[in-house]
């Protein structure tokens, strides 16, 4: 197994429809990560970046949830828009500020 640099965890938890809280999937996790994913292959980077699902991280209602790791970073209401930028900021080493919810102390 290769190790990466970065790991993306993206929420893909789906909760039933009407659920107070809502989900990561009813906002569109999965075809955010798969975005992110195809950004990611774009630019040549899967040894380096791994976007990959994750199930609930319990900030359910600031979905969807992406989690950058090795950094301790979590992302909300991150939108399709925002896929590209995710993608590449974790290529480069970054972190996407705008969307921060939670960074390390």
């Amino acid at each position: 197994m290769p190790y990466r640099n970065r790991y993306l965890f993206v929420c893909t938890n789906r909760r039933a429809d009407g659920h107070p809280k809502g989900s990561c999937a009813e906002r569109g996790a999965e075809r955010l990560l798969a975005q992110i994913k195809d950004e990611i292959r774009k630019r040549g980077a899967t040894l380096e970046v791994r976007a990959c699902s994750s199930s609930c991280l319990d900030m359910c209602e600031l979905g969807p949830i992406v989690l950058q790791e090795p950094d301790n970073v979590a992302y909300g209401h991150v939108a399709e828009e925002d896929a590209e930028e995710i993608a590449v900021a974790a290529i480069e080493g970054g972190i996407v500020e705008r969307r921060v919810l939670q960074k390390p102390t």
